[in-house]
This record gives structure tokens, sequence and C-alpha cells, in this order.
């Protein structure tokens, strides 16, 4: 009698693919700069349409899950600056945080090349309250202010969740005003704003 491992050899499984394999390749694509087309996603997926959007919903969510995927490794990174440059912690250590956050956005090449191709679709993906960037960057925020706070190195003057909401959307103003007023990003500008909202 064949043991188990000698009839997988001769048969082995089909490797099926799954919701991360679609959110790999999709990051995959969009650091590339190519357009993010469902069917095609789908066909090299080797699954069909209704299969793909049952596992991602629609295009933009797909969007808003990859830019996530980014946003997250570039907070793992602010956070490693903000202890580097504020070793002291409090608003200082929040300020470092939150502005090498936004200079790592704004100059990310392949998010900026997506605002540039489609500037209506990437606002409302990475601006929108319906979307998950905004959402969980809020949220990452707020979890950090309540962190310091608890440390006794920050004496918040707002709820966590208002400030980091405040702090989160006067960001974005600042880093897409090109392509919301036609003027120039003035990262620097937001940075002093951030250091008014913290009190620092």
């Amino acid at each position: 009698m064949a043991t188990a491992l000698q009839r997988t050899l001769e048969n082995p499984p089909v490797s099926r693919a799954g919701p991360l394999d679609a959110l790999d390749l999709a990051r995959r694509r969009f650091l590339h700069g190519d357009r993010l087309d469902m069917g095609d996603l789908a066909r090299d997926l080797g699954v069909s349409r209704a299969t793909l959007y049952r596992w991602v919903g629609d295009r933009e969510l797909l969007l808003g899950e990859v830019l996530w995927s980014l946003a997250e490794s570039g907070l793992e990174q602010a956070r490693r600056h903000a202890d580097a440059a504020a070793p002291g912690g409090g608003a200082a250590w929040v300020h470092s945080f939150v502005t090498k956050n936004i200079e790592l956005t704004a100059g990310s090449v392949p998010i900026r090349r997506f605002v540039e191709a489609d500037p209506e679709l990437a606002l409302r993906v990475l601006t929108s309250k319906h979307g998950v960037q905004q959402r969980r960057l809020i949220e990452a925020l707020r979890q950090v202010l309540e962190e310091r706070a608890r440390r006794g190195e920050l004496d918040l003057k707002l709820p966590a969740a208002d400030l980091a909401y405040a702090i989160v959307r006067i960001s974005e103003s600042f880093i897409w005003r090109d392509f919301i007023t036609g003027e120039e990003p003035d990262l620097e500008r937001a940075g002093d704003v951030v250091r008014v909202l913290l009190g620092a």
C-alpha cells in the first residue's frame, strides 16, 4: 500500500491562490507603476472576477489595502526615526513621528505617481472617511497619542481621537494641496501646525 507521501508525490495538490496572494500581486503591480486592473489580476491569479471581488471587495478597497500596507511600513520607519530624533519622548517625539510620516508619504514615488495619474480616485482612496487608509491612520495615531499620554510624556488638551483626526486631516491638506488647491505642498508648514496642536 502506498504511503500518504507517495500518493502526494504522484498527485501533488494544486496550489490555490487566496486573498493574500491578490494583495501581494496588487501591491507589486502598484509599486511597479502598473494600473490595477481587476480582470488582469483575476486572470493572473487563476480565479474568476467574481472570486476576486468576493476576496477584496472592489478596486478602490483593494487599492486602499495596498496603500495601507505601504503606510504600515512607513509608520514603523517614522517610529524608529522619532526614537532617534527625540529620545526623551513627549510632544517632540510625536511631532517627529508625524512629520517623518508626512515626509515619507509625500516623497513616495509610487503614491505620487498614482495621485498624478488619477487624482480624483487617488485622493478618494487616500483621504476619504469611507476608505481604509484614513480611518486606520487616524486609529494608529490615536494609539500613539494615548501611549505617550499614559507614559506621562504628553498632556493632551483634546481627546486623542479628535487630535489624531485633526492631525491626519491637516497633514493631508498640506501633502496633497497641489492637487486640491493648485498650491505647492508645504511640509514644513504642516509640521508647524502639528507642533501647535501638540502644544510643543
